[in-house]
């Protein structure tokens, strides 16, 4: 905003407000002056306005057509209105042609998909770089198991991979599992264990979700123990996951860590039957978490189901598991059609059954079960029965021997949404079983019987928790904690049976709200600041050129007829040239500038999320450059042209320029050279005017707090400052996170330096945490630099500057300031030098 010349004053109308303004301002300075908001996208304080993303327009009372308020002269009596139809219509209109030719992106969708929120671009791209050990310490940032949930998540992040729209998503599990194999046994830990709070924690169930939780809360420095009514860990991973989609190992070895971290395993040990809350509150733990998981079955509540032969997926999974004799037959039913379903079928077939049947009430379409499950079960000669709804059980001997259905049609929607199965009537049929296999589904088991077959209550009501009506522990959805203080719960035994990444991601976040508990902050703004780190799901629809089709990588997988016999791993994973190459087509739907970038915040807010034009757009010139700190990305790049002109009209360097005409405009250098070849002094100028993400700062850009990598604004002070590097003391900020500068950004337009930097005021801050800086004083003693204490290094120079001037006089001795020198620094240094050492040899050096 240019500064007003203070001439006289005028009044004019803006949206019915009386508005001052001096003689000169336009209507947009006016406004911003009055605190009206006009959006903008090429509006620059710094440079004269002229008007080219129309978004600023205006109504003025008399005047037939609309105005680009900031080149348009405020008028005293001029009435303006800022926020009719007819503008947020043109407004809405610009925004579309621009975004329908603006090839970037703002936001992962496939982090958005995920619970967890994993930077998947981060570990994706560490491993296009060959860094598998980066990759998983990205990961564990937010998820400790990369080899177990590589090898058995569901991946809904693959169902938004943009790379869908060129060909097929890209295989952003296998390549998790792919970094977790490579780097098993290094240091990956995502950073340092904290210092001992003496804090204790008491965790309840070995599943994802307590198992999760005990990783960050002991990586924040709580002492932790984890019980459970299973002798080891692991919960649903390891007593109900079959071992030929997770094998015992790979189970134990991602477990390891924690092991490192001082967590502690008691097992064989039950709430209810072996403890209460009440005796682990009395024993000082200070927090408790409930992570029991959902042990309990759903029944298909019809005739026979009482009857042998007659077993739930989790009891006959959980039996496998462990190594027990389980007689299932021939003929074995196994009805549902999720994961459960599917892993109890399989294990089926291992089992030696001979004809093994999923009965599914719906369509192949609506089953839960990923599609890659359900073609490997086929494959290995499971026979799917769909449209099926279980009517009785048939029996023989007081044992079962079929299960009796009838043909199910989709009719309406059911309360969930999804399709209604309802019965045709006179449809009855049966298949003969000798073993049926429930898999409908699992709820918590929050109760227990005991010899006498009374009932008991894990959670009595009184004792402050509460429980649903569907037999789940309810909790403040933002921090996962009861209505007893001390007491916070996550996963399946919160939300019912739902997959292991979300209960990992549940754990996580209770450990987050467990620990600021500890520290005694607010629960109230904890949950505020939980509810904070969610991405924004706002996704603006952004088209992508086409790119040369690059075909998927596909794990290897054992032979069907071979799997059948054992319980080996099925899928063996992707080889080191496969996983390089899948994680190469990963598009980085990323933008460093999601958080700044106007014309996000504009597409929001003017709700341009879908786009409804298409045609050719704008050819974007590759570009090599490794200049080391201004970053461009010129796909994202409106052709505003704001960085040409600040670079001209400002800095006067001409480095960049709009280059050819009509569709094929775009930024580029001059003659097609690279910035070090243009007159460029990498002021970062261009960057400060950039109102998208087309321009950047290398030097913040990757350690920027952005939500995909889970850190946000509020974490980062803003400190004023004047720059010390030569005498005209500019006004900067400093933005310091975790103790770190990460980034510089100029003072307001009314400071001395008009919201201008140059190249050392902008980037000049890298040495503050580079690994060379000295940070103690070093004396020489018997030939060797040895630290010292900056007293000890004052009185060594003291002694050597008397030294040589008692020697050879005070003019041996000569004084150059520093341009970080203030004033008032080298008022002091020449007085020392003409008073204590006699000397007028004094200069002063504004250069580095």
């Amino acid at each position: 905003m240019r500064l007003p010349v203070e001439t006289s004053t005028i009044t004019l109308t803006i949206d019915g407000r009386p508005v001052k303004a001096f003689e000169g301002q336009t209507v947009f300075e006016a406004a911003l002056a009055a605190g009206i908001s006009i959006p903008n996208l090429c509006n620059d304080g710094r440079l004269e306005p002229i008007g080219s993303c129309r978004l600023c327009v205006v109504e003025i009372e008399r005047e037939a057509d609309m105005k680009a308020s900031c080149s348009t002269p405020a008028r005293d009596g001029m009435v303006v209105r800022t926020q009719t139809g007819p503008l947020l219509a043109v407004r809405r209109l610009v925004l579309e042609l621009i975004l329908s030719d603006h090839n970037a992106y703002c936001l992962p969708p496939c982090q958005n998909r995920c619970p967890a929120h994993l930077d998947i671009p981060g570990y994706v791209g560490a491993i296009a770089d060959g860094d598998p050990v980066r990759s998983v310490k990205i990961i564990k940032d937010r998820l400790p198991f990369p080899r177990i949930l590589g090898r058995i998540c569901p991946r809904p992040c693959e169902t938004v991979c943009r790379r869908q729209q060129n060909d097929e998503a890209v295989a952003i599990c296998a390549i998790k599992r792919y970094a977790g194999d490579e780097a098993a046994g290094e240091d990956t830990l995502p950073q340092p264990q904290a210092a001992a709070t003496g804090k204790r924690v008491a965790i309840i169930g070995a599943g994802p979700a307590g198992l999760t939780n005990a990783y960050y809360l002991a990586l924040m420095g709580h002492d932790v123990t984890v019980f459970d009514s299973f002798p080891f860990p692991g919960g649903m991973l390891r007593y109900a996951i079959p071992d030929y989609r997770l094998p015992p190992g790979v189970l134990d070895q991602d477990l390891e860590e924690l092991w490192s971290l001082g967590i502690e395993f008691v097992g064989g040990r039950s709430l209810g039957r072996d403890f209460t809350i009440d005796d682990l509150l009395d024993q000082e733990y200070d927090t408790v978490f409930l992570g029991m998981g959902a042990h309990g079955d759903h029944q298909m509540m019809i005739p026979g189901e009482e009857l042998d032969g007659v077993i739930s997926s989790v009891e006959f999974l959980r039996r496998v598991n462990l190594g027990e004799e389980v007689e299932i037959g021939r003929r074995v039913v196994v009805v549902g059609g999720g994961f459960t379903a599917m892993d109890a079928a399989r294990t089926a077939v291992r089992m030696g059954a001979a004809e093994v049947t999923v009965a599914y009430r719906r369509t192949r379409a609506e089953m839960p079960a990923h599609e890659t499950e359900v073609e490997e079960a086929e494959a290995e000669g499971v026979r799917l029965q769909l449209l099926a709804i279980p009517e009785s059980i048939e029996s023989d001997g007081g044992r079962a021997s079929g299960l009796c259905l009838m043909q199910a049609e989709l009719s309406g929607k059911g309360p969930g949404g999804r399709p209604r199965p309802m019965a045709i009537e006179g449809s009855e049929y049966c298949l003969p079983a000798d073993t049926i296999i429930v898999a409908i589904g699992q709820k918590p088991k929050l109760c227990y019987f005991d010899e006498d077959g009374v009932r008991h209550v894990f959670l009595p009501e009184e004792k402050g928790i509460q429980t649903s009506k569907g037999g789940t522990v309810e909790v403040d959805p933002r921090t996962l904690q009861t209505a007893r203080p001390q007491v916070f719960a996550g996963g399946d035994v919160v939300s019912g049976a739902r997959t292991v990444i979300q209960a990992v991601a549940a754990g996580r976040r209770a450990a987050l709200a467990m620990d600021a508990y500890m520290r005694g902050e607010d629960m109230a703004r904890v949950g505020e600041r939980l509810a904070g780190l969610e991405p924004d799901p706002v996704m603006l629809d952004i088209r992508q050129q086409p790119r040369h089709p690059a075909p998927r990588q596909h794990k290897e997988l054992m032979d069907p007829a071979a799997r059948r016999a054992n319980f080996a791993e099925v899928e063996l994973g992707l080889t080191r040239e496969q996983a390089l190459t899948e994680a190469a087509r990963c598009l980085q739907c990323v933008c460093q500038a999601e958080r700044t970038c106007e014309l996000r915040k504009l597409g929001i807010g003017y709700g341009v999320t879908t786009n409804r034009f298409s045609g050719r757009m704008h050819a974007v010139p590759p570009i090599e450059d490794p200049n080391p700190v201004v970053s461009r990305q010129y796909e994202k790049c409106i052709v505003c042209g704001a960085c040409a002109r600040i670079c001209d009209e400002v800095v006067a360097a001409r480095a960049v320029e709009l280059s050819e005409t009509g569709m094929d405009t775009h930024i580029a250098c001059g003659y097609h050279r690279s910035l070090p070849e243009t007159g460029c002094v990498f002021c970062g100028q261009c960057v400060s005017a950039c109102p998208t993400g087309a321009l950047d700062n290398r030097l913040s850009m990757n350690v920027r707090p952005l939500p995909h990598r889970g850190a946000f604004e509020h974490q980062v002070e803003k400190v004023k400052t004047t720059c010390c590097y030569c005498g005209v003391g500019c006004t900067l900020f400093l933005h310091v996170m975790d103790g770190r500068i990460v980034e510089v950004s100029a003072g307001d337009p009314e400071s001395v330096n008009g919201g201008n930097l140059c190249v050392k005021g902008r980037y000049g801050f890298d040495f503050i945490n580079h690994t060379d800086r000295l940070t103690t004083p070093l004396v020489r003693r018997d030939g060797r630099l040895a630290p010292v204490t900056w007293d000890e290094a004052l009185e060594e120079v003291r002694r050597n500057l008397e030294r040589v001037r008692d020697e050879h006089g005070g003019r041996a001795v000569g004084a150059l300031a520093s341009g970080r020198c203030t004033n008032e620094d080298d008022y002091l240094m020449q007085k020392f030098m003409r008073t204590v050492l006699g000397s007028n040899n004094i200069d002063h050096c504004a250069r580095l």
